[in-house]
C-alpha cells in the first residue's frame, strides 16, 4: 500500500520516537558494531510489526502520548548537520559489491545542500569507469552522471565526475568532478570529496553520507537517500529510518526531494 509521503513520515517518525523512549540509545562503541548487523535484522520476519500495526496497538499510543514530549526533546540532543569534533568514524559496509550498484537512482530524501537548493528531479547514473576494470569480486572506479532540473529556470543540469573506492572491498570512494582544473583545484570544487555508502540493500534503497571538518574543532555532515523509485513503498521508508537511527542520524534531519512533474528522462 502506498501512502502519501508525509503520512508515512508522520507514521515511521511517531514509532521511532516512542521505541527512542522505551529504549535508550546505544553508546557508540556499540553503535560502530551494529553496522555489520544490519541487514540480518531487517531480514530477520519473525521480528517485523507493520507500520499500521504499531500505530494502532492502544498500548504504544497510550505511552506515547505521555512519552511524546520527552522524546522530542531527547531527539533535538541527537547527532546534527553540525558538531564539534572530527566527523564520526563509520566502517564501511561489510561486503559491499559495487558491481550491484549500478544502474540508475533517483534522490529520494536528502538533509538540507546549499547547492541542491533550487534542484528538483535530481537523479544518479553509476556506470563502470572503465568497463575492462568491472568485477564483480571487487570494487572499482565509477563514473557518475548527476542529473537534476533548475526549478527557478527550467533548465536540465548535467553534472559528470567519477569516484574511486579506497580499496577493492570499501563503500567509502574519493568523488571529483570531471574538469579542465588541476587536481589540487578540482577536489576543493563544492561537491567534491569523500563521499560513503553508508548501507544499501542494492533493489530499494542506498544511503549516501558526505562529511567534513575544519581540524577537531568541528564537523558538517550530509545525507542523500537514493531509491529505484522516485518515492518509497511504506515499508521501505521505514527499514531507512531504521538504519539511519541505528547509525545515530536522525531522519527529522532529511527533506523530500522534489520530484513532482518530472521529465521521463533528462
Amino acid at each position: 500500500m502506498r501512502l502519501n509521503k508525509h503520512v508515512q513520515r508522520m507514521y515511521i517518525h511517531t514509532c521511532m520516537f516512542i521505541n527512542r523512549a522505551m529504549h535508550p540509545s546505544n553508546s557508540m562503541t556499540q553503535l560502530m558494531h551494529s553496522v555489520s548487523n544490519i541487514q540480518s535484522e531487517l531480514n530477520n520476519k519473525t521480528n517485523k510489526q507493520t507500520i499500521m500495526g504499531k500505530l494502532t496497538s492502544s498500548s504504544v499510543v497510550t505511552s506515547g502520548f505521555w512519552l511524546l514530549s520527552g522524546v522530542l526533546l531527547l531527539s533535538f540532543t541527537e547527532t546534527r548537520a553540525y558538531g564539534f569534533g572530527r566527523c564520526p568514524n563509520y566502517p564501511s559496509m561489510p561486503k559491499f559489491n559495487m558491481s550491484r550498484v549500478l544502474g540508475h537512482w533517483y534522490e529520494v530524501e536528502r538533509s538540507f545542500y546549499l547547492p541542491e537548493i533550487a534542484s528538483g528531479c535530481t537523479t544518479f547514473q553509476f556506470q563502470p569507469y572503465n568497463k575492462a576494470e568491472q568485477s564483480k569480486f571487487a570494487n572499482f572506479k565509477l563514473a557518475v552522471a548527476i542529473k537534476n532540473i533548475n526549478r527557478i529556470t527550467g533548465n536540465p543540469n548535467v553534472n559528470i565526475g567519477y569516484a574511486t573506492p579506497e580499496n577493492s572491498r570499501s563503500s567509502i570512494m574519493d568523488f571529483k568532478f570531471t574538469t579542465r582544473f588541476p587536481d589540487v583545484i578540482a577536489r576543493l570544487l563544492p561537491g567534491s570529496g569523500k563521499y560513503q555508502v553508508l548501507y544499501t540493500d542494492y533493489e530499494n534503497f542506498a544511503i549516501l553520507w558526505s562529511c567534513g571538518s575544519i581540524g577537531s574543532l568541528g564537523h558538517s555532515d550530509q545525507i542523500w537517500i537514493l531509491g529505484r523509485d522516485r518515492d518509497f513503498e511504506v515499508d521501505i521508508r521505514s527499514k531507512v529510518y531504521d538504519v539511519l537511527k541505528r547509525l545515530s542520524l536522525d531522519p527529522e534531519r532529511l527533506i523530500i526531494s522534489k520530484n513532482k512533474n518530472c521529465p521521463e528522462a533528462l
